[in-house]
């Protein structure tokens, strides 16, 4: 018999010791994710759910709760995680069957409907009652080093790079909220060029947000030319891995090869500082990013996101 505590949003120190110890946790599972989050969102607040079984496992279920009339509109609603991140479950063990059951028990009992995006580093999958389907993310293992990164680049992405070089550019990180002006004004050239096709806009508050709260877990990358920001890259950091997190280019300037140098600047300083993964993220069905990822070696990982609607009353998850 499964006992089990239920902590209705978990203390700070018991998440962030518990995150600690998850390899598998992501930048997107910590306090300070959620902490940005609500920071920037008015219509967001801190929902995730924490559970310590009578064997002395710990869990936590980071979940952000999204009000009515919120930035993603529509009734009461659970997302694990959000702005394309990584949700579900962490904990200091690995839970059995009958222990996630439990949890997914007590979520769906919730009333509320329930979005998670799963971590595709972790085995934890989704139970029947959610709805579900495959995506993918495209990544590259660091811990070979340089070499072993350069050599699986296609002879397009190695051309690429030397095609920046040739043309000037240069990779640097943005350290004060000034420079974030230039950031704002490649995405907004990026959102008109992309029009009905813009499936989430971020809000500069976001950026912002995470600049000035995020420390090492957060590091903001532009490619100028002549001093002129021509590609932006914002990026996250935990737990040995790198997540992508927004992107963006001039359009005039792809002859440049911007894109090509930010990630491998940011590969050379994930592998300098002892990261395992870089991890590009999902490309949204969208052909072009998934070619430009596979050219620069990034092999798949699939993951899945589910959604259970609530409807009263549920059938047990077994």
């Amino acid at each position: 018999m499964v006992i089990m505590e239920i902590l209705d949003w978990p203390d700070i120190p018991f998440w962030k010791d518990l995150v600690s110890r998850d390899a598998t946790s992501t930048f997107y599972h910590t306090p300070l994710w959620h902490e940005i989050v609500v920071k920037t969102f008015k219509n967001y607040r801190n929902a995730s759910k924490g559970f310590v079984f009578s064997d002395g496992t710990r869990a936590v279920f980071p979940f952000i709760q999204v009000k009515p009339g919120g930035f993603w509109g529509g009734s009461r609603r659970l997302k694990s995680s959000i702005c394309g991140g990584y949700g579900g479950i962490i904990s200091d063990r690995i839970l059995s069957a009958e222990q996630q059951a439990h949890i997914y028990n007590y979520i769906t009992s919730i009333k509320a409907s329930i979005a998670i995006e799963c971590n595709p580093f972790a085995a934890y999958t989704l139970p029947d009652p959610f709805s579900r389907k495959r995506d993918f993310v495209h990544f590259i293992a660091l811990e070979k080093g340089e070499d072993s990164v350069y050599k699986k680049l296609s002879r397009g992405a190695k051309r690429s790079l030397n095609r920046a070089d040739e043309k000037g550019v240069v990779v640097r990180r943005i350290q004060t909220q000034d420079e974030l002006k230039s950031y704002f004004k490649v995405y907004r050239s990026n959102l008109k060029r992309w029009g009905d096709a813009t499936r989430v806009t971020f809000p500069e508050k976001l950026f912002k947000t995470m600049l000035h709260n995020g420390g090492d877990a957060v590091k903001i990358w532009v490619a100028e030319k002549e001093h002129k920001v021509i590609a932006v890259l914002t990026l996250v950091y935990w737990n040995g891995m790198v997540h992508g997190f927004h992107a963006a280019a001039l359009k005039e300037y792809f002859d440049c090869c911007p894109n090509n140098i930010l990630h491998m600047e940011a590969i050379r300083d994930a592998i300098k500082n002892n990261y395992r993964y870089y991890d590009f993220g999902a490309s949204g069905e969208m052909e072009g990013v998934i070619r430009f990822k596979e050219s620069m070696g990034a092999e798949r990982r699939e993951f899945t996101a589910g959604h259970w609607k609530f409807r009263g009353a549920k059938k047990r998850i077994s």
